[in-house]
C-alpha cells in the first residue's frame, strides 16, 4: 500500500481589525484572559492597540 500525504487546506481564522481570512499558523496573537485575538500583521495589530489603549486604561 502506497499512502502518499495529501495537503490540505490551513485553518483560517478572521484577523480582528480588518476581517481578513489568514492562516492561523501566521496570525499574530493578542492574548486576554478570557480569550485570544488574531491579527493579519503588525499593521492591524498596531491600529488596534492604538484604538484601544486609552479603553483599557493603558497609558
Amino acid at each position: 500500500m502506497n499512502d502518499k500525504p495529501v495537503p490540505t487546506e490551513p485553518d483560517l481564522i478572521d484577523c480582528k481589525l480588518c476581517f481578513k481570512e489568514i492562516p492561523e499558523s501566521v496570525a499574530i496573537t493578542e492574548e486576554g484572559e478570557d480569550y485570544v485575538m488574531h491579527f493579519c500583521g503588525l499593521e492591524c495589530y498596531s491600529a488596534w492597540k492604538e484604538k484601544n489603549k486609552n479603553a483599557a486604561g493603558n497609558d
